[in-house]
């Protein structure tokens, strides 16, 4: 039997949030009903719901989030400290408005629920207007400066670079393009001299940086798109363990979540994912790496694509072993 780990906290953490203002709607709902709703086991509900009954804002048990499950139902009520009109700072109400906006996207938030409704409620007195954009400042990596200073004055710069494929790190010898953050990562677009073509790095995986006194004649060109210059790139849709999603967070062009329109999943305790392939051969290597704990449900012609390439490998094994 294989036994699964644990769930990802993130995964369970964006559930809670979408979770709570619908079951605050509704005050009691049965566990079966709201598994089904959101996709989940009862099992994982309860245990869920049993660690956001012990949040609250201190520890005595009066301010903590009035939550229980009872009899195969579930029961939410007001918690106690929202029976006294709270006192926002302009500052404090815009961080309230900011994260509840940004909650707002999850999937499987009710667009035009109770949280909207706040949201407007909070914006008009303190007369902000939701179309403007919402600028958010993000930690940005030590290395950007240097690499920045490498860029403006084109000097080549070396590393070593973990790579996912091998397991290993490697000396590598760049002319530097671009640094950039994308999604949650911060990447180095450079030429390779040692490759001699463009190469993008995480910058999370780049160690031992040295800049050399050597100059280059590259010039940065417009960023394409992920994997724009392949021809097989297609979009596949995973259902994947939840405990087995950290596989996934090296990639970009992941959508945790995400289920097109018409289609149809079959675990309901596991996680909808869509992500980006540009290769068939990367498809391959990426479901040898999740094994049984993903299945492939669009495209229909990749469906089979994990099991088949398990068959493969085992008979090449078998011939040199043999």
């Amino acid at each position: 039997m294989i036994r699964r780990g644990p769930r990802p906290v993130n995964i369970r953490l964006r559930r809670l949030l979408v979770m709570l203002p619908w079951l605050m709607e509704r005050q009691t709902v049965s566990t079966q009903e709201m598994a089904d709703h959101f996709g989940m086991s009862v099992a994982d509900l309860v245990a869920d719901l049993t660690l956001a009954s012990m949040c609250g804002v201190s520890q005595d048990p009066r301010d903590l989030i009035d939550l229980w499950v009872d009899d195969d139902e579930v029961h939410f009520g007001i918690p106690k400290y929202f029976e006294r009109p709270l006192r926002l700072t302009v500052s404090e109400a815009f961080s309230l408005i900011a994260s509840a906006t940004a909650a707002q996207q999850l999937p499987g938030m009710d667009q035009s629920g109770s949280l909207s409704k706040a949201i407007a409620k909070v914006s008009r007195a303190i007369d902000l207007n939701l179309d403007d954009s919402f600028v958010v400042e993000l930690e940005t990596p030590e290395s950007v400066e240097g690499l920045s200073a490498a860029i403006r004055n084109s000097v080549i710069i070396e590393f070593d670079y973990w790579s996912v494929a091998t397991g290993q790190s490697a000396k590598r010898r760049v002319a530097p393009l671009e640094v950039f953050l994308d999604q949650d990562h911060w990447y180095l677009r450079a030429h390779d001299l040692t490759a001699q073509a463009e190469r993008t790095f995480r910058l999370d995986r780049l160690e031992q940086l040295v800049t050399t006194t050597e100059t280059h004649s590259f010039v940065a060109t417009p960023r394409p798109e992920w994997f724009a210059h392949s021809d097989e790139q297609r979009k596949v849709l995973l259902q994947v363990d939840p405990a087995w999603l950290w596989v996934l967070e090296q990639y970009p062009d992941v959508s945790i979540g995400a289920v097109p329109g018409g289609q149809v999943v079959q675990r309901a305790d596991w996680v909808t994912v869509e992500v980006v392939a540009n290769t068939e051969r990367w498809m391959q290597r990426l479901l040898v790496r999740l094994g049984a704990h993903a299945v492939v449900v669009d495209p229909i012609d990749w469906q089979q694509l994990g099991s088949e390439t398990a068959q493969m490998i085992l008979r090449r094994y078998g011939r040199i072993n043999g």
